[in-house]
């Protein structure tokens, strides 16, 4: 059985409720943005698969994220800004030292997520995946 990559998802909201030791309230925060991401990615990653898309093992991230930007679908590219703005917010969480991270950054990068996701559902009812 293969992952579900929504499970990150839900990981990233138990992040950000999770009652924390207050010396590690950043990383959960950090860790939350950085879960909501990959999530995204890999649900968005694994689509393009299924279409028979051959997804290169280098420069991945940005593979995918261009070819849901450059959609000719609406939907599509609104998936593709959307995986943009959050691996944006990954990538200061995960690499940036002084970038200001606090709740309400995690729980909008969050709702992004499920946003995004909520996308991935529709454009499956419509082919009827």
């Amino acid at each position: 059985m293969s992952f579900d990559w929504e499970s990150y998802i839900q990981l990233a909201d138990e992040l950000i409720r999770h009652k924390r030791t207050s010396s590690l309230h950043e990383a959960y925060l950090r860790s939350a943005i950085s879960r909501s991401y990959y999530g995204v990615f890999c649900i968005a990653r694994n689509l393009l698969i299924a279409r028979k898309i051959s997804v290169p093992r280098a420069d991945t991230h940005k593979f995918v994220r261009t070819k849901y930007q450059k959609s000719l679908n609406k939907t599509e590219k609104k998936i593709g800004e959307n995986l943009s703005r959050l691996w944006r917010e990954r990538k200061d969480a995960d690499y940036e030292d002084n970038a200001k991270i606090d709740t309400n950054r995690a729980k909008i990068t969050y709702q992004l997520s499920l946003r995004t996701l909520h996308t991935f559902e529709e454009i499956n009812k419509i082919k009827g995946i």
